[in-house]
């Protein structure tokens, strides 16, 4: 792998607050460049570029769907062609794409989510999803005075940013501990939450977002993900193990006999969410399963995945 984009992707793994839709933003860019690093001699040096940059990508942030979808859909495009000019032009394009979608489905999902929010709606979410930021920023705009409330999320904090990114924009905000996140949603007219994939498991989330989504279930409060088809896990990928954050993130001077565990997600079960908010609108968790079933895995990216195994 070249120096540059080797060290393109440490960055990328070493990121810890930004949410799916901007670190798969980055990811692409640093494709883009990877397949322009060296001389090619044909589509199949592109794509072996490809997967191995791509690998490194993936594993660096296990659990976010756009990695693999970006990807797997390079992997596929560049089937379409047998000489290395025309492939790397062919992975330009399509990475270029590929964020245009992004921005494209992040404000379709906006638009949508607006017809949830009334005029004065309390909103509780978690983490820092830049598809949430969009969609409540784009509910001021239109004239609705939502408060928000953010949790800290720790143990990054990136609760925090989100909390003052909103505060910018005219948001009334209430920033709360993790823990009284649950006991808040009561009070609450609508839970909305980002995701970093979807598949027939479940939502993997932010950390506290499997008890948000028992505290909505049970006091039924309606609990929403923004969440657009990238963030589709294809069926058959499975994920890397996860590499835990820093204990010292936590506790930094732990004393000897204390182990610390913490996580950056959990997994929540379809069944307790009201409904998922993609760029085709508000669909029920029972229907995903005919949308995953719609992507396939390219036989690259599947033979690299059971030989990591």
């Amino acid at each position: 792998m070249d120096p540059f984009i080797a060290q393109s992707v440490a960055a990328i793994a070493a990121d810890t607050v930004s949410g799916a839709v901007e670190i798969a933003q980055k990811c692409a860019e640093v494709l883009a460049r990877a397949a322009r690093s060296r001389p090619m001699a044909n589509r199949v040096d592109v794509q072996h570029e490809v997967l191995v940059v791509g690998r490194a990508l993936m594993r660096s942030h296990p659990t976010m769907a756009p990695l693999v979808n970006l990807v797997n859909g390079l992997l596929w495009r560049l089937e379409e062609t047998n000489d290395s000019e025309t492939a790397q032009r062919l992975v330009d394009e399509a990475t270029n794409d590929f964020r245009r979608r992004l921005h494209v489905h992040e404000a379709a999902i906006a638009e949508t989510t607006l017809r949830l929010i009334g005029e004065e709606a309390t909103i509780l979410t978690i983490g820092r999803s830049t598809t949430v930021r969009a969609a409540l920023r784009h509910a001021q705009r239109a004239g609705r005075r939502p408060r928000v409330i953010c949790t800290e999320s720790r143990p990054a904090g990136e609760g925090r940013m989100l909390a003052g990114e909103l505060a910018a924009s005219g948001i009334n905000i209430t920033l709360i501990t993790d823990a009284s996140a649950a006991t808040q949603v009561a009070q609450c007219h609508l839970v909305l939450v980002g995701a970093d994939l979807i598949s027939s498991d479940g939502l993997i989330n932010r950390v506290g977002t499997y008890p948000l989504a028992l505290a909505a279930h049970a006091t039924g409060v309606p609990m929403y993900t923004l969440c657009s088809s990238e963030k589709l896990l294809p069926p058959g990928y499975r994920l890397p193990p996860q590499q835990p954050p820093p204990p010292n993130q936590l506790w930094p001077e732990a004393p000897p006999l204390v182990t610390v565990h913490t996580a950056y997600s959990d997994r929540t079960p379809l069944d307790l969410l009201t409904g998922i908010i993609s760029e085709r609108g508000i669909s029920p968790p029972v229907g995903i399963e005919a949308w995953l079933a719609a992507t396939h895995l390219h036989p690259l990216l599947r033979a690299d995945m059971e030989a990591a195994a």
